[in-house]
């Protein structure tokens, strides 16, 4: 794979994205248009190209082999919640430790790794990514909330939050994948043209979400340049090493990398509100880790390839 014919498509990504930019700052994009939206595209769309994923491809995988995805998605997100644990606590951060925590350790693995992944690989490479919500969403809504709450005081799990369409999806495609059920061609034509939009509408509207924020004040923080430094050259760096020590198969490998090199994932800055942290410095985490992961993705692939 040349990483050449990435440029191509992350220059899209970045003019999409400033598209939705621009129009949050002209208020033709409000919040409440991010975020219906974001709900759509996850709940709609993602769900679709999750679908999608394994309507399209003829592979077939032994329990064993699924075994070393599942292992190789598990690194490509523990490794995250590791570093960022331990920076956060080596930083001293006081009040905003857990907030500095999440944004290293959640990455957008749907709104940016999936369809960079899509336009590197195609479905297979979709079907690995849509599995990486299995660890993603377990981690998250266990001690990613745990560290929210505190540990002063008594935390709630909430089963809806850790079961989202998504997932829910990906069980529904691992089914498909592992029975082969004859599936009508209308529903095929519907997943694939539902699936086709999911790419320039999760850019528009990471684009429009990040309208709010304001771009001096987001790099003017040191700290959160560390943070950038940790999510998106530590970790996957990290990340592609051990998964030398995990299999052979080349798509596998780039897609979880590319996972972990994925900027912090906006949801980060949604459950800081939940539960009454500082979302402005979340925010501010989030857009500057996603403007840079349009430089640093590339250079990654450039790496490790």
């Amino acid at each position: 794979m040349e990483v050449s014919t990435l440029i191509p498509k992350m220059t899209i990504f970045v003019v999409l994205m400033v598209i939705g930019y621009l129009c949050a700052k002209t208020n033709f994009a409000g919040r409440e248009f991010t975020r219906d939206a974001s709900k759509m595209i996850i709940n709609v769309f993602m769900t679709a190209t999750i679908i999608n994923s394994v309507l399209v491809t003829d592979a077939r995988l032994t329990g064993r082999e699924l075994a070393i995805i599942m292992l190789a998605l598990c690194i490509a997100i523990v490794v995250g919640w590791i570093l960022a644990a331990i920076s956060c606590r080596v930083m001293g951060l006081g009040e905003r430790a857990p907030l500095f925590e999440l944004l290293i350790a959640v990455v957008n693995n749907m709104f940016i790794a999936l369809p960079v992944v899509e336009a590197l690989f195609g479905s297979e490479a979709v079907f690995y990514c849509s599995l990486s919500c299995i660890p993603f969403n377990i981690i998250l809504y266990t001690y990613g909330v745990y560290r929210l709450q505190g540990s002063g005081g008594k935390v709630t799990i909430r089963l809806k939050d850790i079961f989202t369409i998504p997932l829910l999806a990906t069980f529904v495609a691992l089914a498909i994948f592992v029975l082969h059920p004859p599936v009508p061609e209308v529903l095929r034509e519907l997943a694939s043209s539902t699936a086709a939009a999911t790419m320039p509408l999760s850019m528009i509207v990471i684009g429009s979400s990040l309208g709010s924020v304001g771009l001096l004040d987001a790099f003017k923080n040191w700290k959160l340049y560390i943070m950038c430094f940790i999510r998106l050259l530590v970790c996957p760096l990290l990340v592609w090493l051990l998964l030398g020590f995990v299999t052979d198969d080349l798509v596998l490998k780039v897609t979880s990398t590319i996972i972990a090199a994925s900027p912090s994932a906006v949801i980060v800055s949604v459950l800081a509100i939940q539960y009454d942290r500082d979302a402005v410095f979340t925010s501010e985490g989030i857009l500057l880790s996603t403007v840079f992961s349009m430089v640093t993705i590339p250079l990654v692939l450039y790496m490790i390839l």
